[in-house]
């Protein structure tokens, strides 16, 4: 495992409702539907071979149509992360809380979500190993990621 040696340390407060994101809704369709089997899927441009996950329908490198469906593993490395000490008002956490992002195997994009399998926060660091947890029963929804898992 490359442990990269450059991880910042930013102390602030950031409110996430400033910001706009947007995902288109093919996207994310195509995203909950791998979802509900247990399974990543995206889209693959076959221009340059960009794999996106969610997967749009046109690449944002060469700006063609993609159609082509591609399924990604569910372990990846992870990439950037938040560790929140304390709650959207300020009132201390009683255990760290970690979002994640990571880069799935077989993805040139990344997916955002918790991070679990930590025993102390400031050992985690941009590339270690990871791997989606899924709920036992899934449901085609978003919330069928429970954590990430350091692997």
């Amino acid at each position: 495992m490359e442990k990269i040696a450059e991880t910042r340390v930013i102390e602030s407060n950031w409110d996430i409702s400033t910001y706009k994101f947007k995902i288109e809704a093919d996207a994310l369709n195509l995203l909950i539907k791998g979802f509900k089997e247990k399974k990543v899927l995206g889209r693959k441009c076959q221009s340059c071979g960009t794999v996106y996950v969610p997967g749009p329908t046109y690449c944002r490198k060469c700006q063609k149509e993609i159609d082509t469906i591609v399924e990604v593993k569910d372990t990846g490395t992870l990439g950037t992360f938040t560790v929140n000490l304390a709650d959207i008002r300020g009132n201390p956490l009683d255990k760290p809380n970690i979002v994640a992002y990571a880069k799935f195997d077989g993805s040139d994009t990344w997916l955002m979500s918790r991070l679990e399998g930590w025993s102390d926060w400031k050992t985690v660091h941009s590339g270690m190993r990871v791997k989606i947890v899924w709920k036992d029963k899934t449901e085609g929804a978003l919330a069928d990621i429970l954590h990430f898992q350091i692997i």
